[in-house]
């Protein structure tokens, strides 16, 4: 099914659409960010989730990744809501990935989570609700400031805020939304100790697009949850602590397995002057387009990518993103898939570095699941890629790749393991990169999406 922009925008009502008409050809040369060299999350001893329910119709999962060539014991504390702990411990093999069904440990509650290991380990969350699901890696340390580009409580969509207190005392969150017309909304918070809290914000600020802005006297986490209903799409980020000049996605595409898809990509603007970014899209192919937008002071832009990928030629219709911006910005990727009113979406915030190995804690390729692994090389030179699946009896399988320059590979996970595995990706030259689940569900297909962990 076709879907005209007008008719799309209005059964999605997404907030303001801009369509950049003038594409370029030309490449800008990719300037390093010092600030972001090093990564915030890197394989590590301790993980944080501030979201988790194992109340119907939800499932959580979640997956650890020990690349070590040891053992090493993990446990797990839910932070339950409005108050309390539970604790289980696990060993996890060498080279071995390690996965809990939060649902049998932990029946009918909402949770945040922290989990700490004797060795540097990877860990994601993956929930499930109807056909779809969203997927994360975890992040390794509180912080006092959280920053979300997107956020809507528009028909047909609703958003919630998790926010997990993993502090022995009371913390104050203050919550902002950033409102498309300037204005500001600003709620107070209290989180109790060692607990998780949920705000609804379609009770707080109905009928709305905003961006969030999230401050707490005690360093806690943030998360960011947002579903489509009816049709039951559901998305998840994680929170970022400060903006950045520069942006990487692996995914993005114009369709999937012959099933329309539709790229959205929200930069938010922090700062009071206005910023220029360039975007530049990557195809399968070494194609290149670019073009470059104004994001107004305080404010954000949805951008469409379709008709631009359209434009260029992009043969197959996927690619991968870079934005660079004069400023300090956020970046935000969603993909709408399928056929309304049941409609899959992935939606991550973008990686704010390159890195030459990276770390994936959840992988599967049984039934219903499709994984494939999305790796972008924005070099104008080939890289050489192997990936290393590590299955969850130990055993570890290679495999090698090249992605030409200025393009996107995607690898279909299937093809070469069968079942559960995580994996480690490393290249001769720096890389982004992604992993998307599709889920063969109830006669349509949902999605999780999640950027990979830099690895150490």
């Amino acid at each position: 099914m076709v879907y005209r922009l007008a008719s799309y925008l209005r059964r999605l009502t997404l907030p303001l659409l801009l369509i950049v008409a003038a594409l370029a050809s030309g490449l800008t040369p990719y300037a390093a960010n010092p600030a972001a060299a090093a990564p915030a999350n890197a394989p590590s001893t301790t993980w944080f989730f501030a979201e988790g329910s194992t109340q119907s119709p939800f499932q959580t999962w979640f997956l650890v990744q020990n690349a070590n060539s040891q053992p090493t014991t993990v446990t797990f504390t839910f932070f339950l809501q409005p108050s309390g702990t539970a604790t289980e411990t696990f060993i996890v093999g060498a080279n071995s990935r390690f996965s809990l069904f939060a649902n049998q440990s932990l029946p009918n509650a909402a949770f945040s989570t922290r989990i700490t290991s004797t060795l540097p380990i990877a860990a994601e969350r993956a929930m499930y609700v109807s056909y779809d699901g969203d997927a994360k890696a975890g992040v390794n340390a509180p912080n006092t400031t959280w920053l979300f580009a997107e956020g809507s409580t528009q028909s047909p969509f609703q958003t919630w805020i998790l926010l997990q207190n993993p502090n022995s005392n009371i913390a104050t969150a203050t919550v902002q939304y950033l409102q498309e017309n300037g204005q500001v909304v600003t709620q107070v918070q209290p989180l109790p100790p060692n607990s998780r809290t949920s705000i609804f914000v379609n009770q707080v600020l109905p009928n709305s697009a905003f961006s969030i802005r999230i401050t707490s006297d005690l360093p806690i986490i943030a998360e960011r949850s947002l579903f489509r209903f009816p049709g039951n799409a559901a998305t998840d980020v994680v929170g970022i602590n400060a903006p950045a000049p520069n942006w990487f996605f692996a995914e993005g595409r114009t369709n999937l397995l012959n099933r329309n898809a539709d790229t959205f990509l929200l930069l938010q603007n922090p700062n009071s002057n206005a910023v220029n970014a360039t975007v530049t899209l990557f195809s399968t192919t070494g194609q290149t387009t670019q073009f470059v937008t104004t994001i107004a002071p305080t404010s954000r832009q949805t951008i469409f990518m379709t008709p631009i990928v359209t434009s260029a030629g992009f043969a197959t219709g996927s690619f991968g993103i870079r934005v660079q911006a004069t400023g300090n910005i956020i970046a935000e990727r969603s993909i709408f898939f399928g056929v309304s009113p049941t409609l899959g979406a992935i939606s991550t915030l973008g990686s704010t570095t390159l890195a030459t190995a990276w770390d994936l804690a959840e992988g599967e390729t049984r039934a219903p699941f499709d994984e494939r692994i999305l790796i972008l090389n924005p070099n104008a030179q080939a890289t050489n890629v192997t990936i290393n699946f590590q299955l969850e009896n130990g055993q570890v399988v290679p495999a090698f790749f090249t992605v030409g320059a200025n393009s996107k590979l995607e690898v279909e996970v299937g093809r070469i393991v069968t079942g559960a595995n995580s994996a480690r990706i490393t290249s001769s030259l720096p890389t982004v990169v992604e992993r998307v689940m599709l889920i063969h569900k109830l006669g349509v297909i949902g999605g999780t999406d999640v950027v990979a962990v830099p690895g150490s």
